[in-house]
Formats: structure tokens, C-alpha cells, sequence
């Protein structure tokens, strides 16, 4: 955006798939075939039903907003919390580009980063990815920072193109990052296609294995921002693989290291049409918003843009993708401006690539990673204050 704004189908008939019906006669919930040797999951409907099989805790185990006291415990934009394997968590507080690892009971344990653009700096800290027990760490600009176990710094590498989704690590030294490689210079609705290049640890580019259709922009002479409801590719990684889903139906892709598709996990009748009512709430929410300290109101330009933002016939499928340390595939459907009110219901898939269900995130809970029986993520409360915290989460089979 402006900086003057800134501020402000079933794929194929049930006939040609290959599937067996349960002899007591209960509808077949997913069906599953092979095509030149790729898998493909089609899932008709949640296996658990109405039902919700796990859930996330409404108590926290950990809030590190509580567990001590000081600046250290002081949090502003948390882009990114994770668990090392020793017990530890790890913050990335873009607020102070610093890098806060705390104890497994809440302990503050050590600091690294600040503003700067020198060794271990950040101009703007977006993300921290596990690398074994070390941590790296991405500022803008696709300048990335390697720190040790114990926030040591390693090294400061800057990787070729422009890193517009996070990085991941595939566990075999090498990175994973969504890249936008041209820039389009054109006006209106934008998607620019991203490669899918890896990495390794020096930052050398290790291979090309593929490419995403990217995020959709919206550029005028004052706006380049998000459209209404606008589609985007996400990644995530886990076990050695890249699972790649571009949102504009729920779908997910898996992919081995050499870019191969292995898997297509997809819920094909899954709802996304919009009605134009939908849409125009979703504009009115664009341009009813408390405005900053000092502006009346909003510029007659930025209201032009907004006004003359296109009207899509679809909602994307899902805004944000994660593997969870069994290696279900999490996805949180989508939601606009005008619907981010209450608890988020994520969509969940076996690692076998099924639909199971949802699973309700509670209110203000923004969720950024998951363990086997834990979630990681941010609770805002009422006066706005970001507290990171652990939750438990619990399977069906404790139920």
C-alpha cells in the first residue's frame, strides 16, 4: 500500500474412481485413486461428522506475557513463536526486531537481534524457522540471519530474488522459500506467479522444483494491497516433503524435494461462491473502520480505489496452511474483514490426506505452529496486549 495509506467439482465423476462402500452401507467419506503415479484424495465429507474430535484448550499452559516480568515480557506484533527440542520457546517480536528465548516454565533466557542493519539485526523481523536446535531468522528484503542454539549469531545471508512467504526447512540443510522474481508494473488486479526455489544454509540456490500462481495484488496510483478476498499460494514442510496449496479451491499438493507431485489432497465440493451481498459488505467493512488519531476521514482517492476494486465470484479456500508434528495438514478457512469476529473453525486432514473435521481455535487466538498434543500461538486481549502462549491440545483419543 501507499505509504500515505498505509495506516489506513468433483474433479471426476464417482463413476471413474475406484472405491470401496463399507459393508453396513455408511456413505464412503473420501475416495482415493492413483493417476500417473500421483495419489489423489478426494474427501466428500468430514469423517467425524458434525462433530469435533480434538480441541485447544480455553487455559493456557504458558503465557510468557505472564510468566515473568520486564521488557523481556513485553510483546509487540509477534510474528512467530516455536519449541526447540530441549523444552525451550522461541518469540520473534517483530515489534523490537529482537529474537526472545524463554525456558520451558516461562523463564527469560536470552535475547538477540535489534534494530539494525549490522551482524544479527533486523530492519523488519518477519519470521524464525527451526533448523534443528538452530534458529534462522528472516528480515525484509530476503536478508536472512543464522543464530545457534543459544542465540549466537552464525551468519547473515541474502537470497536471491524476493521472499514473499515464509521459509521452511526440509530437514536435509536445504530451505524452501516462495521467491517473486519480476515485479509486474501494470495496474489493477495482479498475480504474479512465484518459484518455489531451494536454498541451502550458506543462502546459495540449490535448484528451481517448481512454481506457485503467487498472491493477488490490487495496485492503483495510491493502493497496492490485498482485493477483495484475495487468493494466495501458501507452503509448509514437513518430513522431507513441501505441501503447496494455492487457495483458490481447498486443495493441497504434495511435493518431494525434487518438485514432484506426490499427493493431491483436495475437498472438491467444498462451499466458496460469494453473493454479491457478500462482497459489498466486505468493501463497506474496507472503508468503515476507526480511523488514526488526526484523520477525519478517509481520502477521497483511497475511497475511488476501493470503490472500483473488482467483484469476485469466489472466496479463497483457506488463508493459512501448517503441518502439525504428526503431519496433519491444518487449513484455516477464509475470512474477510467483515467476518474475523469469533473463535476460528480450521479445516484438518489426516496424514493420510482425509478430511477429519474442525477444530475450534479459541476467540483472538491467532495459532502459528502445532505439536503432537500442544499449539503454539498469540492471544490478544482486550486492551489489545499480545500474549504468546502454549495450549493443550487434545486428540480424540483422549477424549
Amino acid at each position: 500500500m501507499h505509504a500515505q495509506y498505509r495506516p489506513l467439482l468433483l474433479a471426476a465423476t464417482a463413476a471413474s474412481l475406484h472405491a470401496c462402500t463399507p459393508s453396513d452401507d455408511t456413505p464412503v467419506s473420501a475416495i482415493r485413486r492413483d493417476s500417473a503415479g500421483i495419489t489423489i484424495v478426494e474427501s466428500l465429507r468430514p469423517a467425524w461428522g458434525d462433530s469435533a474430535h480434538w480441541r485447544v484448550d480455553a487455559e493456557p499452559l504458558l503465557d510468557l506475557a505472564e510468566s515473568g516480568t520486564g521488557d523481556p515480557h513485553n510483546f509487540y506484533s509477534v510474528r512467530s513463536i516455536g519449541r526447540l527440542s530441549d523444552g525451550s520457546v522461541v518469540v520473534a517480536n517483530s515489534g523490537s526486531n529482537e529474537i526472545r528465548k524463554f525456558s520451558s516454565d516461562g523463564r527469560f533466557l536470552a535475547s538477540a537481534g535489534g534494530d539494525g542493519q549490522g551482524p544479527g539485526e533486523f530492519t523488519n523481523l518477519q519470521q524464525i524457522e527451526r533448523v534443528g536446535d538452530s534458529i534462522l531468522a528472516r528480515d525484509i528484503a530476503s536478508r536472512v540471519v543464522l543464530f545457534g542454539p543459544d542465540l549466537e549469531h552464525i551468519r547473515t545471508i541474502r537470497l536471491q530474488g524476493y521472499a514473499r512467504g515464509h521459509l521452511h526447512y526440509l530437514g536435509d540443510g536445504t530451505l524452501v522459500a516462495q521467491v517473486l522474481m519480476v515485479y509486474s508494473e501494470r495496474l489493477g488486479l495482479i498475480r504474479d506467479p512465484e518459484a518455489l526455489l531451494l536454498f541451502d544454509l550458506e543462502g546459495i540456490r540449490v535448484d528451481s522444483i517448481g512454481s506457485t500462481p503467487g498472491a493477488e495484488t490490487y495496485v492503483t496510483e495510491v493502493l497496492d494491497g490485498q482485493p477483495l478476498f484475495g487468493k494466495a499460494a501458501l507452503v509448509d514442510t514437513h518430513g522431507g516433503r513441501i505441501y503447496s496449496g494455492a487457495s483458490d479451491q481447498m486443495q493441497v499438493e504434495e511435493l518431494s524435494p525434487a518438485g514432484d507431485t506426490m499427493r493431491i489432497l483436495r475437498i472438491p465440493d467444498f462451499p466458496l461462491t460469494l453473493t454479491p451481498q457478500q462482497v459489498e459488505v466486505e468493501r463497506n467493512a474496507r472503508l468503515n473502520f476507526p480511523l488514526p488519531q488526526g484523520i477525519e476521514s478517509l481520502p477521497p482517492p483511497f475511497v475511488e480505489a476501493v470503490e472500483g476494486m473488482p467483484v469476485p465470484e469466489t472466496r479463497p479456500a483457506y488463508a493459512d496452511l501448517l503441518v502439525d508434528a504428526a503431519g496433519a495438514i491444518w487449513l484455516r478457512p477464509f475470512r474477510g474483514m467483515s467476518e474475523a469476529a469469533g473463535p476460528e473453525p480450521w479445516l484438518v486432514l489426516s496424514p493420510d490426506g482425509t478430511w477429519l473435521g474442525r477444530v475450534e481455535i479459541p476467540e483472538d487466538f491467532r495459532l502459528m505452529d502445532i505439536g503432537v498434543d500442544e499449539v503454539l500461538g498469540v492471544w490478544t486481549d482486550e486492551m489489545d496486549v499480545p500474549h504468546p502462549q502454549v495450549r493443550r491440545l487434545r486428540r480424540d483419543s483422549e477424549r
